[in-house]
């Protein structure tokens, strides 16, 4: 009876682990940031649009996405503006942090 207890509580106790590995590979990989090339294409749209500089670009999985963080453009205020793949602005909200 003893040995069954304890075979019931190695499995279980592998099954907890394994769905804690599972998990962390599905939340591993929900953005990455943006490359150099794709980095460069998205500060030439915002150049277009009168936005000079910005801090951080994310390319997100889910939505095939970009997300620009505080970008500053010519009224001055900063905004997060996120971009499609083609590099149109389909977003632009004023950064209120």
């Amino acid at each position: 009876m003893k040995q069954l207890i304890y075979l019931g509580i190695q499995y279980l106790s592998g099954a907890f682990l394994l769905s804690l590995c599972l998990a962390g590979v599905a939340w591993a990989d929900e953005d990455r940031d943006a490359t150099p090339d794709e980095r460069a294409k998205v500060e030439e749209a915002l150049k277009k649009q009168g936005c000079s500089s910005f801090d951080d670009v994310d390319f997100i999985f889910g939505s095939n996405l970009y997300k620009v963080d505080d970008a500053i453009c010519k009224d001055g205020k900063k905004y997060d503006i996120v971009l499609n793949t083609n590099f149109n602005i389909v977003s632009k909200q004023e950064d209120r942090d």
